[in-house]
């Protein structure tokens, strides 16, 4: 089983997922499905184990390759204003 340590500035969570409280720096026994999901909040919980280490370079190599097929630096119009407002004149 995979284990995380409950790093988030705001000290314990109430933690719904995991039906419990996780007190400010505590290191707990989750399951891999219970990792996933807590992993993806890395300001609030970090990898302990191997086994929990692993997974969190899994979804961080997830979200990179997700991050690469993103087209929003193609936006040539991105500086204009909404209904073209602003564009060839003087103000």
């Amino acid at each position: 089983m995979p284990r995380i340590k409950n790093v988030s500035p705001l000290g314990a969570l109430d933690v719904p997922l995991l039906r419990r409280v996780v007190e400010a720096d505590e290191i707990i026994d989750v399951t891999e499905d219970q990792a996933r999901v807590l992993l993806l909040q890395p300001d609030n919980y970090q990898p302990t184990d191997k086994a929990a280490k692993t997974l969190a370079a899994d979804l961080t190599a997830q979200h990179d390759d997700a991050g690469a097929e993103s087209r929003d630096g193609d936006n040539e119009d991105a500086g204009t204003p909404a209904g073209g407002e602003g564009e060839g004149e003087d103000q």
